[in-house]
């Protein structure tokens, strides 16, 4: 830790700005879907390789532990040095949790009582091990070491030691004690504990998480934000040993709510597509195209609005990004699932408030 501090007293303030600059700039392009549709971030995304070439390891380093302390909870970092520095984060809020993606060629991590004094927050943490190598955990007295894919419950308001002999890479969804405890019962007597593998809520739960990270929407889109996080909080619940009426509710909300998610996962897969329709998906997933638009309608948009909601966010993204200034209007539009480019301008326009070719200056 001492030789990080040093690191980071020895910066360049004239590097250490231009780096934030582009990190800035790179979160704001890429990470908050569009800041012209919201007030408030719901998504964020950064990588090492985004930052600026000209920054020694050491200084990519700092600069990546700063931005990763003021988006997530605080820890101590160190790194691997025998490896060029490399690591990312993408980060969502879902109105009640948190998830995260994070990794990077690390060997230790560390809640310590330094970093709980930076940033005091009790929140309980479930996190996989996505790693190659196996990760050692201590946390109140517990040891455990668990192997890629195993996941485990931590806390953020005790000291815990994490360590690696390769690359971390993890994803982790993040609850306040107050939401978790009325669904477990003693939950604080599961820390540390390996999850059981082949119970399905851990599964559904591991693969919700994936999704939850990387799913694009709407920031206003408040109804489906509370159907994605009482579904994390469902499955969390489940996977930590729930019984009773908590463990009933949630097994019933959860088959629904699983459900719902394959229909996102295939509007998500196939939106650019513009003979995309409730019908195929139906046939995939092996349901009636109405028991499809209701389960859609829980969500809070119809088939039609979610999926006219994708392509306009994707057309967006690709307006505003280096990626698409290459990019004719016409192409973006096909691009993104429209086959008719008046239709295109006019839902655009529409949606936010200035045409295509506005949203690029």
């Amino acid at each position: 830790m001492a030789s990080q501090q040093q690191h980071i007293r020895a910066l360049s303030c004239e590097n250490l700005a231009h780096a934030k600059h582009l990190l800035v700039a790179k979160v704001i392009r890429v990470a908050t879907l569009s800041m012209k549709a919201s007030e408030c971030m719901h998504q964020a995304s950064f990588v090492s390789k985004d930052f600026d070439p000209a920054l020694q390891d050491h200084e990519k380093f700092a600069l990546w532990c700063e931005n990763m302390e003021a988006l997530t909870c605080c820890v101590d970092i160190t790194r691997a040095e025998e490896r060029p520095f490399s690591a990312f984060v993408h980060w969502a809020d879902y109105a009640h949790v948190h998830v995260t993606r994070f990794g990077g060629t690390f060997s230790r991590i560390r809640r310590s009582k330094t970093a709980i004094s930076r940033g005091p927050d009790d929140d309980f943490c479930l996190m996989f091990h996505r790693g190659e190598a196996a990760l050692n955990i201590d946390q109140v007295g517990r040891e455990a070491m668990l192997s890629s894919q195993q996941g485990f419950l931590g806390t953020n308001g005790l000291p815990i030691d994490m360590r690696s002999d390769a690359s971390f890479c993890s994803t982790t969804l993040t609850v306040s004690r107050a939401r978790l405890l009325p669904l477990v019962n003693d939950v604080d007597a599961l820390l540390v504990t390996p999850l059981d593998l082949s119970r399905p809520a851990v599964a559904h739960l591991k693969r919700y998480i994936d999704i939850s990270v990387d799913l694009v929407r709407d920031p206003h889109d408040q109804q489906l934000d509370e159907h994605i996080s009482t579904t994390l909080l469902d499955l969390t619940a489940l996977a930590l040993g729930a019984r009773g009426d908590v463990a009933e509710l949630a097994t019933a909300r959860g088959l629904r709510a699983s459900r719902a998610q394959q229909i996102v996962a295939e509007i998500e897969r196939n939106f650019d597509d513009p003979n995309f329709s409730i019908g195929q998906i139906a046939g995939r997933l092996q349901m009636s195209p109405r028991y499809v638009q209701d389960l859609l309608q829980e969500t809070g948009l119809s088939f039609t609005e979610r999926l006219l909601e994708r392509r306009l966010q994707h057309a967006m993204q690709l307006l505003t990004s280096e990626a698409g200034d290459r990019l004719k209007i016409g192409e973006i539009a096909l691009a993104s699932g429209f086959n008719e480019i008046s239709y295109f301008n006019q839902r655009y326009r529409r949606r936010f408030g200035e045409t295509p070719t506005q949203s690029r200056r």
